[in-house]
């Protein structure tokens, strides 16, 4: 009955709307429901959606997902493509942190429920099973029904579009695509299935790996410096790529490439150079760092009478470190008629929020809880800065 059906755009589409369907009304409660096990469970449903098609209209699975040996050019290529897109993908990441600080929170919040299992559990379920998963759907069914298009561009726009519908998150779309754009660019090039399931499980390890050192503090937002020295650092990304594109590339690269990632190369160092000269030219006006002995008993400590001549956006910065992380600090800013225009609070915190203040005076106020009969010293720095 289905012998016949060849691959098509829509059967990939069909497949992203069950597959979309399936996080919404089961995958959300598998995971709250059983946290880890619930991931684990909602990769093997992604991976039967992807595999229904496959075998219910009898494609030979050998060439939707194609698996040869690795050559040593793509040994090569593939860390090199790795690191420029991870630094590219931070960069943008940090861009939208400092946007909208909501991101960095659930960013945050993400990195500590991936520590709260242990580490090769997580490495299993949030890293192997998603490389293999989640990319026998994309780079195998989905990519496959659009073998049609002879564009290896559009392919790569339109599965980095899906890429990023896939993890239905509005902030994480743009770094989630451009991994997507990535994994499909390396599966156009090599037509090796396998190559794109290890870049995926590996960079879902390293965010796995780093989740275990951050995983218990919360960073709130992301000051504008920090975007700028990510910009900075970005330049690196043409030339690794390129680098890499060249090693995979069965033709030379031509003049038009190299153009493009010199072009690429100055325009995010510029770029980052600027914002880094705006950021650390601009006069705070406030700026102190103090260290307070805390215990249960201590008292709020008040910053007062600090003046805004002038209406506008100003960046609001906060440090506080805490090596026992037993201590909540929270830093509350509000104004002299009793608006709170920031309050943020952690054990081990740093935050940067880009606000709007109106003329008038402010206070700002620190608070401690603590069980702590004991001395404990906490570190806060705090910045206001045009």
């Amino acid at each position: 009955m289905f012998m016949n059906i060849k691959p098509k755009w829509y059967i990939g589409i069909i497949a992203l709307i069950f597959t979309i369907a399936f996080f919404i009304f089961g995958a959300v409660s598998l995971q709250l429901e059983l946290g880890m096990w619930g991931l684990a469970i909602t990769e093997l449903g992604i991976l039967l959606i992807a595999l229904l098609p496959i075998f219910l209209f009898k494609w030979e699975p050998r060439d939707v997902m194609p698996i040869k040996k690795v050559s040593f050019k793509q040994i090569l290529a593939i860390p090199l493509l790795f690191i420029a897109t991870y630094i590219i993908v931070n960069t943008v990441s940090s861009a939208i942190m400092y946007l909208f600080p909501e991101y960095a929170r659930l960013s945050s919040e993400t990195a500590s429920f991936y520590a709260t299992a242990p580490f090769v559990l997580s490495i299993i379920i949030m890293s192997i099973m998603p490389g293999v998963c989640e990319e026998v759907l994309h780079r195998g069914l989905i990519q496959h029904t659009l073998k049609d298009i002879k564009s290896p561009f559009a392919i790569m726009v339109i599965m980095a579009i899906v890429f990023g519908f896939f993890h239905l998150d509005i902030y994480r779309f743009l770094p989630t695509a451009i991994i997507g754009f990535v994994l499909t660019y390396i599966m156009i090039k090599t037509d090796n299935f396998l190559l794109p399931v290890i870049f995926h499980a590996v960079n879902n390890a390293v965010s796995v790996a780093l989740s275990y050192g951050t995983g218990e503090n919360e960073i709130a937002s992301i000051p504008i410096t920090t975007v700028g020295v990510f910009l900075v650092l970005s330049a690196l990304s043409p030339l690794l790529f390129y680098m890499g594109a060249k090693l995979l590339s069965k033709e030379k690269l031509g003049m038009r490439s190299k153009y493009a990632t010199i072009a690429v190369t100055l325009i995010l160092s510029v770029t980052g150079i600027v914002i880094l000269a705006f950021s650390l030219t601009r006069a705070p006006i406030i700026d102190f760092s103090f260290t307070e002995e805390v215990n249960n008993e201590t008292p709020p400590k008040i910053f007062g009478s600090i003046i805004i001549d002038n209406e506008g956006i100003y960046d609001l910065s906060v440090s506080i470190s805490d090596e026992t992380i037993t201590v909540i600090t929270t830093v509350r800013v509000e104004h002299e008629d009793g608006e709170i225009v920031w309050e943020i609070g952690g054990a081990d915190l740093l935050s940067n929020k880009p606000t709007t203040l109106r003329i008038g005076v402010y206070n700002v106020i620190f608070t401690f809880e603590t069980t702590s009969e004991q001395k404990i010293p906490v570190d806060i720095s705090f910045s206001i800065k045009v």
